[in-house]
């Protein structure tokens, strides 16, 4: 997220609003529902902190192949606005 609103504040835009795309792995290991309450919390505080919202966004759970999970995928866009 902060390498997002940064290339987005670098360009000369104002950082406005965050979209995600969560990518994890099946909720019902518990391990993987850590990363996924993890990645939640972490990209909450961080935007509270950056005082940026999250507009919008999708999750897709149970991403794997038996019982091997991807890696947490967690993508991140960050909208920005330029002036004319």
């Amino acid at each position: 997220l902060a390498e997002a609103y940064r290339n987005v504040a670098a360009s000369g835009a104002n950082p406005l609003a965050v979209s995600d795309c969560l990518n994890f792995g099946s909720p019902e290991d518990p391990a993987v529902m850590w990363q996924f309450a993890e990645a939640t919390r972490g990209l909450a505080d961080a935007c509270q902190t950056l005082g940026t919202p999250v507009t919008g966004g999708n999750v897709s759970l149970y991403n794997q192949t038996g019982e091997t999970a991807i890696h947490p995928t967690p993508v991140v866009a960050v909208l920005g606005v330029i002036d004319d």
